[in-house]
């Protein structure tokens, strides 16, 4: 049985970076050691855009938001890396939590549809217009190809004989793919009306003071 807490649903179902820290749902194999492992992290995202408008996009509170969310997915990986003692028939611990990884990421991506039949709704004051369902599903398609990224890069990271000696090089990357995945949400946000944009942003902080 799948189990997690209120305020861990709501920090996935936001639509901001998704699990920072790698999330393992319970039952699967190292679920524990990833529990032990997570951290939330501390510089709490917001569910509003980011940035002021779509002509002015807050690179550097991004690039801030980024960083610590890369930070945590490594150092959730070591820990989990150090707290996983292999079978003596595997070497490779990326293969090993390949399954349960994935499990994770498919669970992550269920709740990445809550929000966006939120978002799609026509129950809420000022649902979106055509062009912005457009623009949603644009944002949907990226989305989905980052977090792809995000969860490739992860399986790669575990499966590294000296992961230490390329830390740095793994940092850059996952933090230019959180950085993505906060750019494109806030450019879609962004384009959206006045009217949307408050009617879809006010659900989910209604969302997040239910969770608290």
């Amino acid at each position: 049985m799948v189990r997690f807490g209120l305020g861990i649903l709501f920090f996935l179902t936001t639509g901001v970076v998704y699990a920072h820290s790698v999330w393992i749902p319970e039952g699967n194999f190292g679920w524990e050691e990833a529990r032990q492992c997570y951290t939330v992290i501390q510089n709490q995202i917001p569910p509003k855009a980011i940035s002021p408008d779509i002509q002015n996009l807050d690179r550097s509170k991004m690039a801030i938001y980024a960083k610590e969310s890369a930070e945590l997915r490594l150092s959730s990986l070591d820990c989990i890396r150090a707290n996983i003692k292999l079978p003596e028939n595997e070497s490779n611990l990326g293969e090993l939590l390949t399954p349960s990884l994935l499990s994770g990421y498919q669970m992550e991506e269920s709740f990445f549809q809550m929000e966006w039949r939120i978002l799609l709704s026509e129950n809420r004051p000022y649902p979106l217009t055509p062009s912005e369902i457009s623009l949603a599903k644009q944002w949907s398609e990226s989305h989905s190809e980052i977090k792809r990224e995000i969860f490739s890069l992860t399986l790669e990271y575990l499966s590294e004989k000296n992961p230490s000696s390329k830390r740095e090089k793994y940092l850059d990357l996952f933090t230019g793919y959180f950085g993505s995945l906060l750019r494109e949400r806030d450019k879609f946000l962004l384009s959206l009306s006045i009217e949307s944009y408050s009617s879809y942003t006010d659900v989910l902080k209604q969302r997040k003071e239910k969770s608290e």
